[in-house]
C-alpha cells in the first residue's frame, strides 16, 4: 500500500483506497472482456514477436556490419558497431492486443546515415521471404519503413546516435545522448523514452497495465483512437491512464478504467496533464520541451497530455475544436455507463458498444485515394491521411458548420477494370469489388482507400458553400513531389447520410461475402 506522504506524480493521491471485493470481481470480469474481445496475445503469438523482434535486431547488425565496410571501417570494427532494434508504444508498455503491430527504432551508429539506412534495411528485408507489404516512406516528418514480417505488422524507425558503437548494454534514457541529434531521431528514440518513463510512474505496472487494454478498447470502439486525426492515439490514452493510477494509487483496474471518464471530463482543460514535474535536461538545439509559457504554439493545444521523457511534448497536439468535444462527449457517455457497471445494473459490454458514426451525420464528406500500384497506394494514401486534419481544420473556419468529425479508420478496395469507364468508376468508389485473395491477371488493378467525414451544420444557416476547402486539400496534396496525375488520384464528394450508409454497408457486405468464399 502507498504512504500518505509517499506518492508519484505533481499532487497528491485523490484516495489512497483499496479495492473492494466489489472492485475486485468487477477486475475479474473486466480481464474476462478483454480477453473475449483479443485484448490480449497469446503464448504462440507472443513468441512469434519475440522472433521477429530477434530477427529484425540480426538483419539490423548485419546491415550496419555491410555498411561499415563499404564506408572502409576494418571487420573488427565493423564488427563492433554494432546497433539495436528497440520497441515503443504498446510492445514496450506491455499492453499489446493479439493483433497488435510492432512499433521499432533501429539505432545506429553515426557514421551510418538515413540514407544508408532505408536502402540497406529496405533492400535486406526485400529478399526474405516472411516479408510482405513493404514500403519505405522517406518524405514523412519522421521516415518510416512499414512491412508485414510473418504476418506481423511493423513499423521501423531510425536513429542515429553520436557514438561509433551501439552496445548491447546501451541506455537510450541518458539524455546526454540527444544532444547532438536533429529532430527526427530525437522523434524517433523518444518512443521508447517515453514508454519506460511512463511505467516508472505508476504505482503498478499491471494495474496499469489492465487499465490501458480497456480504455483502448473503448477508445477504438468508439471511433476517437487516432493521434494522426485529432483524437487521442495510444499515448495519450496510456498517459491520461498512468495519471489517474497516480490519484488513485491503491485502486484496481476497474476502478483506475471508471475514474478516467470523470475526471476527463471534470479536468480544466488547456491545463496540462503530466506525470511528473517539468525535467531539466542538456539544451537541444533542435527541439525545446513543451512549455505554453516560452512557445506561442503550445498555447494552442486545447487538451495537452505531455510525455514524461525529455524533452517533453504534447502527446495531443493534432487536436481540433471538433475532435475535443466529440472526445468529451464520448468521456461523457463512458462515464455515465461506468457508473452502472460499478453498481451491477449494466455489464462491461456495454462500453465497449460500437460508434454510430454512419447514422449520426445527416452529411458527409467521402474522400477517395486511388492508385494503380499496391506500394504506391500505401504511400499515397499515407500521405492523404496524413494532410486530412489540415482538411478538417479549414471546414471547422467555415461559419454555420459546427462539428468536423474524421472517421478514423479508412475502407481499402481492390477494382478490376477492363476500360476507362470501369476506371472512372473505381477511383470515385462506386466501381465492382475484388478481393485481394483474387489472382485475376486480367484488366488494371485500382487500389482505393476512402475516408469520410462527418458534418454537422447549425439550424437554419441555410445554404453552404465547402468547396473552397475541399479545393485547397485537393491542391495541397497534389503538391506532393511524387504525386503522378497519371496512376494517383484523390475525389472528394458530399454524400448524405442514406447515400453514404448504403455505400458502406455494401462495402461491408461485399467484404464479408469474399471473407467466405476465401475463407
Amino acid at each position: 500500500m502507498v504512504e500518505k506522504k509517499d506518492y508519484l506524480g505533481v499532487s497528491s493521491p485523490l484516495s489512497l483506497a483499496g479495492p473492494s471485493s466489489r472492485d475486485e470481481l468487477l477486475q475479474k470480469q473486466l480481464v474476462l472482456t478483454l480477453e473475449k474481445n483479443n485484448m490480449y496475445e497469446s503464448e504462440t503469438i507472443s513468441a512469434l514477436r519475440n522472433s521477429v523482434m530477434n530477427k529484425l535486431e540480426e538483419i539490423t547488425k548485419r546491415f550496419i556490419y555491410e555498411a561499415s565496410i563499404r564506408k572502409g571501417l576494418t571487420p573488427d570494427d565493423a564488427k563492433k558497431a554494432g546497433g539495436k532494434v528497440l520497441t515503443f508504444g504498446s510492445c514496450r508498455l506491455g499492453v499489446q492486443a493479439a493483433n497488435a503491430d510492432i512499433d521499432a527504432v533501429c539505432i545506429c551508429p553515426r557514421h551510418i546515415t538515413r540514407s544508408d539506412f532505408f536502402e540497406g534495411v529496405y533492400k535486406m528485408l526485400a529478399k526474405r521471404p516472411e516479408v510482405t507489404e513493404l514500403t519505405a516512406i522517406r518524405d514523412a516528418f519522421v521516415p518510416i519503413i512499414k512491412l508485414k514480417f510473418s504476418g506481423i505488422p511493423i513499423d521501423l524507425l531510425c536513429a542515429r546516435l553520436n557514438l561509433s558503437t551501439i552496445p548491447d548494454d546501451l541506455d537510450i534514457d541518458d539524455t546526454s545522448l540527444l544532444v547532438p541529434l536533429d529532430e527526427r531521431c530525437i522523434r524517433s528514440v523518444n518512443g521508447t523514452r517515453v514508454a519506460d518513463e511512463i511505467l516508472k510512474s505508476v504505482p503498478d505496472i499491471p494495474t496499469f497495465q489492465t487499465a490501458v487494454r480497456c480504455i483502448k478498447l473503448w477508445a477504438t470502439r468508439r471511433g476517437i483512437y487516432s493521434n494522426i486525426l485529432g483524437f487521442l492515439g495510444g499515448v495519450a490514452w496510456a498517459l491520461m491512464v498512468a495519471r489517474v493510477c497516480q490519484l488513485y494509487p491503491n485502486a484496481c483496474a476497474s476502478t483506475v478504467a471508471s475514474k478516467v471518464f470523470s475526471i476527463m471530463v471534470n479536468w480544466q482543460w488547456p491545463h496540462p496533464v503530466v506525470l511528473r514535474e517539468s525535467l531539466e535536461g542538456p539544451h537541444l538545439s533542435s527541439i525545446q520541451s513543451w512549455n505554453p509559457k516560452r512557445n506561442p504554439i503550445d498555447k494552442t493545444h486545447k487538451m495537452p497530455i505531455i510525455t514524461p521523457a525529455y524533452p517533453t511534448m504534447c502527446s495531443t497536439h493534432n487536436m481540433t475544436n471538433s475532435t475535443f468535444r466529440i472526445v468529451i462527449g464520448e468521456c461523457k457517455r463512458a462515464a455515465q455507463i461506468m457508473d452502472k457497471i460499478m453498481v451491477g445494473s449494466l455489464p462491461w459490454d456495454a462500453l465497449f458498444e460500437d460508434h454510430s458514426f454512419f447514422k449520426n451525420y445527416r452529411h458527409y464528406l467521402q474522400i477517395v485515394v486511388s492508385s494503380d500500384d499496391s506500394l504506391r497506394q500505401l504511400q499515397w494514401s499515407g500521405l492523404v491521411e496524413s494532410r486530412l486534419r489540415g482538411l478538417t481544420n479549414k471546414l471547422e473556419s467555415i461559419h454555420g458548420l459546427v462539428l468536423v468529425h474524421p472517421y478514423v479508420e479508412g475502407f481499402d478496395n481492390i477494382y478490376t477494370c477492363t476500360n476507362h469507364e470501369q476506371i472512372a468508376a473505381a477511383v470515385n468508389g462506386v466501381g465492382h469489388h475484388h478481393s485481394s485473395h483474387q489472382h485475376d491477371t486480367n484488366g488494371v488493378k485500382i487500389y482505393t482507400r476512402t475516408f469520410y467525414i462527418g458534418l454537422y451544420f447549425r439550424l437554419g444557416s441555410g445554404q453552404i458553400d465547402i468547396s473552397r476547402p475541399i479545393s485547397e486539400f485537393k491542391r495541397y496534396v497534389r503538391s506532393w513531389e511524387h504525386y503522378n496525375e497519371q496512376h494517383m488520384g484523390v475525389v472528394v464528394k458530399y454524400l448524405r447520410r442514406s447515400v453514404c450508409f448504403k455505400i458502406i454497408f455494401l462495402s461491408f457486405y461485399i467484404s464479408f461475402l469474399y471473407g467466405m468464399m476465401f475463407k
